[in-house]
């Protein structure tokens, strides 16, 4: 049994490790301190635990570290620091509320995380002495309905209280401001300069920072030019497009990514992946959504039990057992292939470096000549993750979707041995032939040209950062009856590349698995024919033509290249491994440039 010193020791190397997985930096140095936690560099100190401690706050001070170590890897300092200025109490208050979005967009990637933080919340909510509307009050009402507002949480105790207080305060901006805010998530300059708009409006920055002032100004002007263009953009399509009702209310474009109207609501944490803006991405012709109340973003092991998808992974594996030579075989070439690539190269006929045994026979012949040595130089090879979207329609049922499901699991065994991460995501409807958005669009009688009209369901297999062994079991809900339904797949494409940009990988490939068009009968039997079909071109044309993501698809049974720049067919299984380690040998390749 392990006495307390030891116990101590172990969560120490556990919370270190964690910490340097968080903030993505291995040179990250760990402090255990008696006074307040802080970030020095990369230097992070933390409060020293005792045995007490951990017995009676051990998700506290997890919360504490994911927060520091969130702070390490999604906050810039120097950012930061031009918006403080001379009010001790607007300082403050930008202090939590910087906390609360790399909080949230912490939460978004890290699902532990979310809910530490949660807890951590509720628990200081249950136990600060609440003051109305004092200094402290109002920072850490600040504090918290940020956290809220940008997370789509819902916090206990006291919170109802500080809500209140932000509302006085903010009067009929509450909503605007908080929309604003969520929608810069992941802009900390932009998310900046909304917060400091708004207590300047309060009267919280008499004395203002000059870069302050120039930052906000900027901002505003900028704001005015985008609001200009949009609306030129805007006007464009409607001369443009007849069958398209411009005096719908929800006319809102679907690649925005704008936060739902209805915080609070029960689906709001689902849909936390939504938040991010692409600004490249949000023009895609005039698709929409009637509402995205419904769409759900869920983790595979949340639609069934431990138990059932134990068996369903044993059923996987009964169909897969055949192929097991296969795979080893598959996974031993490309693993030989990537680490190739990763190891050091040599230079030749160089004046200096190491003699170059292979060049004696000329060194004997002319000693004068002095190209006789070699250099080893190292071969950039850039830190990658390779996403795998998979389509989960029901036409995928049977024979694709084992092979599909083979597929993911040769891939991200074999990566994770090449030290490449890979996620693995699906998507597919909550219900066939429309769900409770089509419900909401009958009970609203039925408005012309409503967009797509049933709920998403997306699904996370594996995360990028989860090791393959301990989500292998996720990838037997494929076989589950009642899970392949239709598929919508332009919004699957934006979610999982929304997802790849969040990243810090250099290197992102996104490889699609599918087998043909997006087939969603509620939305096509009242929209135009190729209403999904269009919005996936464009989709794959943004993203192919502007950005540096490397997107691949694999068509299973059926061909796809009609839709993406590079894309193979498998008719078989057994063409699985060849075509794997053609298409990633492509990519890893770097290519050659022209003269």
């Amino acid at each position: 049994m392990l006495g307390n010193e030891e116990i101590i020791d172990q969560f120490k190397k556990s919370l270190t490790a964690t910490i340097k997985s968080i903030g993505k930096s291995e040179d990250i140095e760990i402090n255990f301190v008696n006074d307040s936690p802080s970030i020095n560099g990369k230097i992070i100190n933390l409060l020293e635990p005792n045995i007490k401690s951990l017995k009676e706050n051990l998700n506290y001070i997890r919360a504490e570290a994911d927060s520091i170590a969130l702070e390490f890897r999604l906050h810039a300092k120097e950012i930061h620091q031009k918006y403080i200025g001379k009010s001790d109490l607007a300082n403050e208050i930008f202090n939590v509320v910087e906390q609360s979005r790399y909080e949230a967009q912490g939460s978004y990637i890290f699902k532990g995380i979310k809910s530490n933080i949660l807890n951590k919340h509720n628990f200081d909510l249950n136990n600060t002495k609440h003051q109305n509307e004092d200094t402290n009050a109002i920072v850490n009402a600040f504090r918290y309905v940020s956290y809220c507002e940008l997370t789509g949480l819902d916090l206990v105790g006291k919170y109802t209280i500080y809500q209140k207080l932000i509302k006085k305060k903010l009067g009929h901006q509450y909503d605007n401001f908080f929309k604003k805010l969520k929608k810069e998530v992941n802009n900390q300059e932009a998310f900046a300069n909304n917060l400091q708009n708004i207590l300047n409006k309060l009267g919280y920055l008499e004395n203002t920072s000059e870069s302050g002032q120039e930052n906000e100004s900027k901002l505003e002007d900028n704001l005015e030019i985008n609001k200009e263009n949009q609306s030129k953009d805007q006007n464009n399509k409607i001369d443009a497009s007849s069958d398209l009702d411009p005096s719908s209310t929800e006319s809102q474009q679907l690649t925005s990514f704008d936060a739902k109207d209805d915080i609070g609501d029960e689906s709001s944490e689902n849909n936390l992946d939504y938040f991010p803006i692409i600004q490249s991405l949000d023009k895609l012709g005039n698709y929409k959504y009637f509402t995205n109340k419904y769409d759900e973003i869920v983790n595979a092991e949340d639609l069934c039990d431990s138990k059932e998808l134990d068996r369903l992974r044993f059923s996987l594996d009964q169909q897969v057992f055949a192929f097991q030579p296969l795979i080893a075989k598959i996974a031993n070439r490309l693993q030989r292939k990537l680490l190739a690539q990763q190891h050091r190269q040599w230079e030749f006929n160089l004046e200096e470096g190491y003699l170059d045994t292979s060049r004696l026979a000329r060194i004997i012949a002319n000693p004068n000549h002095n190209l006789f040595f070699k250099k080893e130089k190292n071969i950039e090879f850039k830190d990658t993750i390779v996403s795998l979207l998979i389509d989960n329609s029901g036409s995928m049922r049977g024979r694709p979707i084992t092979v599909a499901a083979l597929c993911s699991d040769i891939l991200a065994r074999t990566l994770e041995r090449c030290l490449i991460k890979t996620e693995i995501l699906g998507f597919t409807t909550k219900a066939w032939k429309g769900g409770r958005s089509r419900e909401k669009w009958i009970q609203e009688n039925k408005p012309n040209n409503p967009g797509r009209l049933n709920d998403l369901r997306h699904i996370v297999y594996k995360s990028g950062d989860m090791p393959w062994r301990r989500t292998k079991k996720n990838l037997g809900l494929l076989l589950r009856e009642g899970i392949l339904k239709e598929n919508v797949d332009g919004e699957a494409l934006m979610w999982a590349f929304n997802r790849l940009r969040l990243r810090q990988e250099k290197r992102k490939i996104l490889i699609v698995i599918s087998d043909g068009a997006p087939v969603d009968d509620a939305t096509l039997s009242v929209n135009p024919g190729n209403y999904l079909e269009k919005n996936l071109r464009d989709s794959i044309s943004e993203i192919e033509n502007k950005t540096n993501i490397d997107l691949v698809a694999i068509g299973i049974g059926h061909d796809v290249s009609r839709y993406y720049a590079r894309a193979v067919t498998i008719m078989d299984v057994d063409q699985l491994g060849e075509v794997l380690l053609e298409e990633l040998s492509n990519i890893f390749t770097p290519k050659k440039k022209h003269s």
